[in-house]
């Protein structure tokens, strides 16, 4: 297996149209490649980064299977993919799409040299003239909390990703654009993410007027003690800084998260005891509607009885 496989390797890297046509073929041989196989898997990834740099625009849609390739069982596999995935990206033949949360999660990984080729890979990227990791964080900050990444990860891996973002103007950028995130949020978890990553951006007085201003649209998730410990940070933050004349303002901010956090729990409280209340009503609904099903069956049954009779 290993040996075809390598042989059709070196084959595709001549033609572009041999390559195009067999790549489904080689991309079905690595997901079906023997779990054991670690060799054959490693091997195939690092191929596939060849063929990624001779005819890119072929290999381009299947670079999600490339990415997969980060969450494989093998550090071997997952260090290769990296090592291909960090080449491509940095030498401009892989567009930088939100994908990157696959790389972001390395991270976290438990072999010290995939952590250390990601934060690399960050680092490099940081040092552009566009710095791409603005425009992907909201996306990454998403996929993340989507994914359900345990909360000490998530937290590690923005508290890095954050770091890189040094201008003003795209902290206040970033504040809006994540503010803007909370009404799509499915979960309240979803939002206490959320108020981590503003929390740790560097907060100046339009970043606070933002936060002010867009007040509705978080106002409901401050119930929950992550999102309001979030916020509470920003405002001691805030108070170290702040002109004499922006002060009033933060204040009244500050009293704002602090009465929304207290009748926010309140409906929550009154929201889940009148679910349970729904529940309860629609058992003894279910419940008199089967004993009136029994009380005409057996009713039925009688007049029968008495009609023989």
């Amino acid at each position: 297996m290993q040996t075809s496989t390598l042989a059709l390797c070196k084959l595709m890297c001549i033609s572009s149209a041999f390559c195009e046509k067999h790549l489904p073929l080689l991309f079905t041989a690595l997901a079906r490649a023997p779990s054991q196989d670690t060799t054959l898997r490693a091997n195939t990834v690092i191929a596939l980064g060849d063929l990624a740099f001779r005819f890119p625009n072929a290999v381009e849609p299947y670079t999600p299977r490339i990415y997969a390739c980060l969450r494989d069982k093998s550090t071997r596999v997952r260090r290769h993919a990296l090592m291909v995935l960090t080449h491509l990206i940095l030498n401009d033949m892989v567009k930088v799409k939100g994908q990157v949360s696959e790389i972001a999660l390395c991270l976290r990984d438990d072999e010290a040299r995939i952590r250390d080729m990601a934060r690399l890979l960050f680092n490099e990227l940081s040092k552009r003239s566009n710095n791409p990791i603005y425009n992907l964080l909201p996306d990454i900050v998403s996929r993340l909390s989507q994914m359900g990444t345990k909360k000490e990860d998530f937290r590690s891996i923005m508290f890095f990703l954050l770091g890189f973002i040094k201008k003003e103007k795209q902290n206040e950028m970033l504040v809006e654009k994540l503010c803007h995130r909370f009404p799509k949020c499915n979960s309240i978890s979803q939002k206490a993410d959320l108020a981590f990553c503003i929390a740790q951006l560097k907060i100046n007085e339009k970043s606070l007027k933002c936060l002010n201003d867009l007040f509705k649209l978080y106002k409901d998730a401050l119930f929950d003690e992550d999102v309001f410990k979030s916020f509470a940070s920003i405002v001691s933050k805030a108070k170290k800084f702040i002109k004499p004349e922006m002060k009033q303002g933060l204040e009244e901010w500050e009293a704002r998260l602090s009465e929304h956090s207290e009748t926010g729990m309140d409906n929550v409280l009154a929201g889940t005891k009148a679910q349970r209340a729904k529940v309860r009503a629609a058992k003894r609904a279910a419940r008199n509607a089967t004993r009136a099903t029994q009380k005409k069956y057996y009713d039925s049954t009688d007049d029968e009885e008495e009609s023989e009779d």
